[in-house]
């Protein structure tokens, strides 16, 4: 039986029995790791006390023959992030992304990128001062690109073709981006609005911190982001009513009547 270690954040977390936990880690090595932790509720245990959500950890555990659930055998917390837990919305906020990272993380193992984006997002959110809504709008994008999805910004996403950068465009999310004045479908995007959303998917954490963005743009850019969220999730994440609370109307803004249903 193998002995694997790792670093990991606690997206997901539920009681086991009365002293032991189940536990789902966002690796920077394994993916996603589900374990039990036998005991953890106890003060003496391997874990060091009872695990909470949204905390970086050094692990030790071992994988199950059958593929079940792997056994945790040491955890040592590295960094609680204490700034979540100063507000509620930072909280929510962080909760978010662990859900969206267990969508999006499965069959991430040997890459750290999901696992760096979720740290350093947790981080940000953590800072004395913090726009939500701006992190939030980071780590959907930079999820989306690290899963493979983003939108293509630059280039007719159906027929390839190149587009003016200011002319008027239509995005369509079946076909995964912008569309040139040749394809039909698709739903227009304000100059303004692209504009930002190109800047968000090119910046770092620390620029997006910084981004200044009008009502009416961060509306459209959350309300896009979102609709990529749930047209590949396939359904509208669990803990996305108390970050989003407009996102069933956001998104349907830019899904076709097919892209509705697919959901």
């Amino acid at each position: 039986m193998a002995i694997e270690k790792a670093r990991g954040v606690i997206i997901r977390l539920s009681d086991y029995s009365e002293t032991s936990q189940v536990v789902t880690f966002l690796t920077d090595a394994f993916g996603k790791v589900s374990a039990i932790a036998k005991g953890a509720k106890r003060a003496k245990s391997s874990t060091g006390g009872a695990l909470d959500m949204l905390t970086l950890n050094e692990i030790v555990f071992s994988e199950s023959p059958s593929g079940g659930l792997a056994t945790l055998r040491e955890a040592r917390a590295l960094e609680q992030f204490p700034g979540l837990r100063a507000a509620t919305e930072r909280y929510y906020a962080g909760l978010y992304f662990a859900e969206l990272a267990g969508i999006f993380g499965e069959g991430t193992e040997g890459t750290s990128e999901h696992f760096d984006l979720l740290v350093a997002s947790l981080a940000a959110l953590s800072a004395a001062a913090v726009n939500v809504g701006n992190i939030t709008a980071y780590f959907e994008s930079h999820l989306l690109t690290a899963s493979g999805l983003a939108p293509n910004l630059t280039r007719c996403a159906r027929c390839g073709a190149g587009l003016q950068r200011n002319a008027a465009a239509r995005l369509s999310l079946a076909d995964g981006g912008l569309l040139c004045p040749k394809c039909p479908g698709g739903t227009a995007i304000g100059k303004g609005s692209l504009a930002t959303l190109r800047r968000l998917f090119s910046s770092s954490v620390q620029g997006v911190s910084r981004l200044r963005m009008p009502k009416a743009i961060q509306s459209d850019v959350s309300g896009l982001l979102s609709a990529f969220i749930v047209y590949n999730a396939r359904r509208v994440p669990r803990l996305s009513k108390y970050v989003k609370p407009a996102l069933e109307a956001q998104w349907r803004k830019w899904a076709g009547p097919t892209e509705v249903q697919s959901t």
